[in-house]
């Protein structure tokens, strides 16, 4: 049986491996997530709905949970996920600043448990396809809709969806079309920027977003 490239191994390649969620789910847990900047001033858990100004870009860093990845159809002849295989999976939404502090590979334990669930300010869906096989290690590897659920109290409340491609290249930022919201953010519209740039302990992504869109009270 052919062995999987290590995070460490594809990390050296210089991509993410065009989502070896997918073929980390039949073997081991999988991989995705997020890093930022603005960093919160409390040890408690922020307030979901109020974590920028209106004038300002909302700052997420994401933790993809590995675990939780799962998609159906073939995988190529090394074992990841081929062209067109849908997926899902989700993650935790930290502050924007979160990795800067605590290092870029942090955000989830190995079982896809949160890190730091007291920092956690929401979660983070991802649904979509690939576009070139898992192993991919640069351009567009998967096409998607994101949801940013801000609200952990009460599910669906206050939510951003953005939609688009993503690159399968580490440490370079692309742009998404912010397609709407709920809530405090149902107005929401424009273009967000995130950028993968490590794996965390459950193997999953680890990125950071950038979303400037307006709040409603």
């Amino acid at each position: 049986m052919t062995l999987h490239p290590s995070s460490q191994d594809r990390r050296a390649r210089g991509g993410r491996g065009a989502l070896p969620l997918v073929a980390l789910a039949l073997f081991a847990p999988a991989l995705f997530t997020t890093a930022g900047v603005a960093r919160s001033q409390s040890s408690d858990r922020p307030d979901p709905v109020s974590i920028t100004a209106p004038a300002r870009a909302l700052s997420f860093d994401v933790a993809m949970d590995g675990s939780s990845f799962h998609f159906q159809g073939p995988t190529n002849e090394n074992g990841f996920p081929a062209d067109g295989t849908p997926f899902i999976v989700r993650g935790y939404l930290y502050p924007g600043g979160t990795f800067a502090e605590h290092g870029s590979g942090a955000g989830t334990n190995p079982d896809g448990s949160a890190e730091f669930p007291d920092r956690v300010v929401g979660t983070w869906y991802c649904r979509g396809w690939h576009l070139q096989d898992g192993d991919a290690v640069s351009g567009p590897v998967v096409a998607t809709t994101q949801i940013f659920d801000l609200d952990p109290r009460t599910p669906g409340r206050h939510t951003i969806v953005t939609d688009g491609i993503e690159l399968a290249d580490f440490d370079v930022p692309f742009q998404r079309a912010v397609v709407g919201g709920s809530g405090r953010y149902r107005w929401a519209r424009g273009h967000s920027t995130q950028v993968y740039f490590d794996f965390n302990a459950s193997n999953g992504f680890n990125s950071s977003v950038e979303i400037p869109t307006p709040q409603v009270p």
